[in-house]
């Protein structure tokens, strides 16, 4: 009688002690990676409710949108916080669509461009045009360190918005 050596009882389970390193190793980077997706989300929002609530008229100050943009991203310990103004000169001419300076973005509010930015005649006025600015940061470790990966990181947010007129 011949004996064959065909059984197959515990090769499933050396199957799954090869693949559960693997497995356990996926689910963890996924984890780390919807943690890290998660508070770049929230510090960009914390920036933009910031700028939200600096936009409206009365609301500037640097109290209120440190605060406002801290209140939107609670788990964020490390969250700081740097508001900004930000201006443009708006000429309105009778018939035609605005034209701004500087005509790529806005730019600081005491350079001699804004400061310069005043006066209107029959078909010509001009104004300044302000904008709050809010730039957020914070600082994240990871759950789980390794070493090819960096031990922390940081996450930037940065919004701007106009200012309403009264």
């Amino acid at each position: 009688m011949k004996r064959r050596f065909s059984d197959n009882s515990g090769s499933a389970l050396v199957e799954v002690a090869l693949a559960a390193p693997i497995f356990l190793l996926m689910v963890t980077g996924a984890f780390e990676l919807g943690r890290v997706a998660h508070f770049a989300i929230e510090v960009q929002n914390a920036a933009r409710a910031g700028a939200s609530f600096g936009s409206e008229p009365g609301n500037a100050t640097s109290t209120g949108i440190t605060q406002a943009a801290a209140n939107d991203a609670p788990d964020l310990g490390s969250l700081t916080v740097t508001p900004g103004t930000a201006c443009i000169c708006e000429t309105l001419t009778t018939g035609n669509t605005p034209t701004y300076s500087p005509s790529s973005g806005t730019i600081a509010c005491t350079d001699p461009t804004i400061v310069a930015c005043t006066g209107s005649s029959s078909t010509v006025t001009n104004r300044v045009v302000s904008y709050v600015t809010v730039s957020t940061q914070a600082t994240i470790n990871p759950v789980f360190t390794v070493k090819a990966l960096p031990g922390s990181y940081t996450l930037h947010g940065y919004s701007e918005m106009r200012v309403l007129p009264n």
